[in-house]
């Protein structure tokens, strides 16, 4: 009954029929294996195929539905126009990069994902690039629930403070991740100017 419960959990906050955010499902998770609730291996192919359908699903409806979407007011509040408009500017030639950031951040995944089926992003490609971010998410997320369990126990009643405190981590592990790789560019860049 977990295991059931915990997929349809998935898909519904993954495409956004349930008013919570899906990281606070897959921390849940982890505090239900810390528990003994589940085991950990099921636990992570449920929550990698729930992820996954999720995704493609906001995915596929981008593609399929694209702008039209604007037209039911249900999807336009789900979806701000202005924040889908925003986040189709930077995708020209960062598709990959804001598909694989997507998988981190909860208040924009639905958009960016929406908006990679807007544009000329083949589904192969993101399915790839979000299985690729699903490799680091979910053992992240799964591991936090179980290393925290008591004090998520805690927090449980205030949803509030359990989406901020994943939020704060997500922007610590984005931030520092792309400190790494502008450092690495800068350093780069160094070293090859002082070869010529």
């Amino acid at each position: 009954m977990f295991y059931i419960f915990l997929f349809l959990a998935l898909l519904g906050t993954g495409v956004g029929l349930f008013p919570i955010p899906e990281d606070i499902i897959v921390l849940s998770a982890g505090v239900g294996v810390e528990e003994g609730v589940g085991n950990i291996a099921v636990v992570f192919v449920i929550i990698f195929l729930g992820i996954l359908i999720s995704d493609s699903i906001i995915f596929l409806a981008g593609k399929k539905i694209g702008i039209r979407i604007f037209d039911f007011k249900f999807f336009s509040f789900l979806l701000p126009k202005e924040k889908v408009e925003k986040v189709n500017g930077f995708f020209d030639g960062h598709s990959k990069k804001l598909v694989f950031l997507g998988r981190f951040t909860s208040g924009f995944r639905p958009i960016v994902f929406f908006v990679a089926g807007m544009s000329k992003f083949r589904f192969i490609s993101f399915l790839f690039t979000d299985i690729l971010a699903s490799f680091i998410y979910i053992p992240l997320m799964l591991f936090l629930g179980f290393r925290f369990s008591y004090d998520i126990s805690k927090l449980v009643t205030d949803m509030r403070q359990i989406y901020h405190l994943i939020e704060i981590l997500l922007i610590i592990f984005i931030v520092s991740w792309l400190i790494f790789r502008v450092s690495k560019k800068i350093f780069g860049n160094g070293n090859n100017n002082k070869n010529v």
